[in-house]
């Protein structure tokens, strides 16, 4: 039987941030549709991956999710790395605030959570800069690959880098001493793409 993976999610007025919390998820398949009926987006996801919660051993998990309104199916951003899948979803209506995530009114399953790091009160959300910048700590939106679309890893580590001041800034002698010497990221592994469905 499969399990429910974690699901961390905030809003802004014009789209989702969602994070599925699995480490090195294989063959992830997410769909995201609108349902004309019950006028709302609705979310599914299959993958088999490793949890915080269930150790090293790889299981099978699924999600279905109905969302509180109708997203926008053309402009849905993804990112997966080895601990996590982002995904960015832009509403239909871009600028309405959602009471809650889902559809369904009541409390949500205890693996639907809200991601602190993430949100910006409704109030807030203007001065925080609607582009994300501070209030997504630093991550660049703009360097999500297109949801289906092919590549953009290039482009995301050059978003990724600027964050935070970046080193542009730093002079010669700077750059050669501490952890900003070359060979200090020898050991990581190699980034690799997000297979398409």
């Amino acid at each position: 039987m499969p399990l429910s993976p974690t699901i961390l999610w905030a809003q802004r007025a014009d789209r989702l941030l969602l994070t599925i919390d699995l480490q090195a998820c294989a063959n992830p398949k997410i769909s995201i549709v609108n349902d004309a009926t019950a006028k709302a987006g609705k979310l599914k996801f299959r993958g088999d991956a490793h949890s915080h919660a269930t150790g090293p051993d790889e299981h099978a998990y699924q999600l279905d999710l109905e969302f509180y309104g109708e997203v926008d199916e053309d402009d849905i951003k993804q990112l997966a790395t080895e601990r996590f899948i982002m995904l960015v979803i832009a509403k239909k209506e871009p600028h309405e605030h959602w009471p809650r995530l889902l559809k369904a009114a009541g409390k949500p399953a205890p693996n639907i959570k809200v991601d602190w790091d993430k949100w910006v009160d409704e109030d807030d959300e203007e001065e925080a800069g609607a582009a994300g910048g501070a209030d997504m700590g630093g991550f660049d939106l703009s360097s999500l690959q297109n949801f289906g679309a092919s590549g953009g890893m290039e482009d995301m580590l050059k978003g990724m880098g600027g964050a935070g001041g970046g080193f542009e800034d730093m002079s010669d002698d700077e750059e050669e001493t501490g952890a900003n010497r070359a060979g200090d990221d020898d050991d990581l592994p190699g980034l690799e793409p997000v297979p398409q469905q």
